[in-house]
């Protein structure tokens, strides 16, 4: 009896690894659905081959919410309220920020002969937010952006995310200590006008595209902006309170 006791014991003391559930999301409005099933089927491999931590998988997920009576895209951006409707303890929000492909023609001459050839160029951006939600504060944060000669990029994106995340040891992330958030509003004008589109970049990072909103760790932070490979403005902003930021960028 008392070696039952004790191995009763041993087994409430031991910790629970945390769960985790994958929410993709298409913010570039360029992307199908077969696209948005593959990032999300690699972010799940990445966690699943990562140590420390449980997936909540997405038809688990569902299931809960069909037991309910809820829809998956009516709750997924009430994401508290589906982190704790999944048991989970970490919602990994995967966003692809950016999917575009373009194609360009050129002439190319050989023996007398000239052809015209259309290449593909493609830019894809994904950004992986690891939330703590009993919290709300982001535990992990990480951003993947690609420009290929062909109509892959997104499909490279995708994959090193994966190795990304297997790296990330989830079981840790969420006992660090709380770095303070602030909000930052970056809204670039020029002669006076607001500027839409343009890519966002913190600490070289790829945030999104302008105007947005979004929340900074508290210290200094690189802030650009750019549009394509040329930066059109860039400055060290000090983070202590939430920050609005109207950056003039002169006639274009």
């Amino acid at each position: 009896m008392s070696g039952l006791v004790a191995f009763l014991m041993v087994g409430n003391l031991s910790a629970r690894e945390p769960a985790l559930a994958v929410i993709a999301e298409d913010l570039s409005g360029e992307v199908g659905e077969g696209g948005l099933e593959m990032v999300e089927s690699l972010a799940e491999a990445g966690v699943m081959e990562s140590t420390g931590v449980s997936l909540v998988s997405r038809r688990h997920l569902e299931k809960i919410l069909s037991e309910q009576g809820l829809a998956y895209n009516n709750v997924v951006n009430d994401r508290a309220r589906l982190g704790r409707l999944a048991g989970a303890d970490i919602l990994l929000i995967v966003s692809i920020a950016k999917n575009r492909v373009t194609q360009s023609r050129e002439s190319v001459s050989a023996y007398g002969i000239t052809e015209n050839i259309v290449r593909s160029h493609s830019d894809a951006a994904i950004t992986v937010k690891a939330l703590e939600v009993e919290s709300g504060r982001i535990v992990v944060q990480r951003q993947f952006v690609k420009r290929l000669d062909n109509r892959r990029a997104l499909d490279a994106c995708a994959a090193e995310m994966k190795s990304s995340l297997t790296k990330i040891p989830f079981a840790n992330v969420t006992k660090s200590e709380s770095v303070p958030r602030h909000k930052v509003l970056i809204k670039p004008t020029s002669g006076g006008t607001e500027i839409q589109g343009l890519d966002l970049f913190i600490d070289g990072n790829f945030v999104g595209n302008t105007p947005i909103t979004t929340d900074v760790e508290e210290g200094v932070r690189e802030v650009s902006i750019r549009k394509g490979g040329s930066s059109l403005w860039s400055n060290r902003v000090q983070v202590l309170k939430e920050v609005w930021l109207t950056p003039e960028l002169g006639s274009r």
